[in-house]
């Protein structure tokens, strides 16, 4: 493999992918083929750190290496304690990469099309460290999940601070440079949010073309909800969080205050009896919808996400109150369930 350090052009350069896994053999049999079937010029490695799995993922990856020469895998000792089994996995992947450029992703996803290694290289260059690609959910995922993911990228799309999504590249240089995860290694998870926290924003490039998708199968309820709980952890430790979630706030405040007026409005107009009044209530109560309506399926259209138009404002003013049982589900919970004991 060929190493991009020095060259300006990544989509010249080989490119390698990262995967660390762990009791996940069905979903490495559906869709690590399509990640080592894509079409790159330059040529690619796969490397796959397993974290001692117990089910056949040992069995399916050598199967897999004997279709495919550029599969690497490696894996971590069920000996390995008091420290973040996903964190090591990856620093060991990033070590064995060959390549400048590494594309950190999960065995959950899988590309959208043989081309995806190429559109990624072409967003990498030498004014980049970072390039976070949104990763849409397939189809028959809960609604509120997809919506919540979609409106988190839109959030951090012009001023990103964490990666919400399953498909980062990074350089290996300014991983190695900033020693890893050393700095974050307490907490248990939320490596994609560290990795994109400790980037310059000016050297992130953030994407949402359908060329770069990979796609996610849906999360289960337990792994949806350990995904939230590890965030509220780690949030307090990422730099420019507090400005984020102070507008995450305000916007919220804005859209639950204007339905509560044109609600309260239309039943006062009810009360006195006043047509005129309950036709400008109701009005204003249908272009509010129609706004969130519109705004939500522009957002899916662009992010690849497949949600009904009328669910949209019902899931913009649900994602305040998805925020608030979580908050209650983290303090209720111990603490050392998210950081290194």
């Amino acid at each position: 493999m060929t190493n991009d350090s020095n060259t300006t052009d990544s989509y010249k350069s080989g490119l390698s992918v990262v995967l660390a896994v762990h009791d996940q053999a069905e979903q490495i049999r559906r869709n690590l083929p399509i990640i080592l079937l894509q079409d790159y010029g330059p040529g690619y490695e796969v490397i796959v750190v397993d974290e001692s799995s117990t089910d056949d993922t040992e069995d399916v990856l050598k199967q897999l290496k004997a279709q495919y020469p550029h599969l690497y895998t490696t894996y971590i000792p069920a000996s390995s304690h008091y420290v973040s089994r996903r964190k090591l996995a990856l620093t060991i992947g990033m070590k064995a990469a060959h390549n400048e450029w590494v594309i950190i992703t999960e065995a959950s996803c899988h590309p959208d099309s043989d081309s995806w290694l190429k559109a990624m290289a072409e967003a990498m260059n030498s004014e980049v460290d970072a390039v976070c690609a949104y990763t849409p959910f397939d189809k028959g995922t809960k609604a509120t999940y997809a919506y919540s993911r979609m409106i988190t990228w839109w959030r951090q799309f012009n001023s990103p601070y964490r990666y919400d999504g399953a498909c980062l590249a990074i350089r290996k240089s300014a991983f190695m440079a900033r020693n890893g995860f050393l700095k974050n290694l307490q907490f248990l998870r939320n490596e994609y949010d560290f990795l994109v926290n400790e980037t310059p924003k000016s050297r992130i490039a953030v994407i949402s073309t359908p060329e770069c998708r990979m796609r996610q199968e849906p999360p289960t309820k337990k792994e949806w909800t350990n995904r939230q709980l590890y965030h509220m952890q780690s949030r307090h430790a990422l730099r420019r969080a507090f400005f984020h979630r102070l507008f995450f706030f305000f916007m919220q405040a804005f859209v639950h205050l204007g339905y509560l007026f044109a609600l309260a409005f239309l039943a006062f107009a009810i009360y006195r009896h006043d047509m005129l009044f309950t036709v400008g209530a109701a009005l204003i109560l249908l272009l509010l919808l129609a706004l969130h309506s519109f705004f939500g399926h522009w957002l899916a259209k662009k992010c690849g996400e497949h949600i009904a138009f009328w669910k949209q404002p019902f899931l913009h003013l649900g994602v305040a109150w998805q925020f608030l049982y979580y908050r209650i589900r983290f303090m209720s919970a111990s603490k050392y369930d998210f950081i290194r004991k």
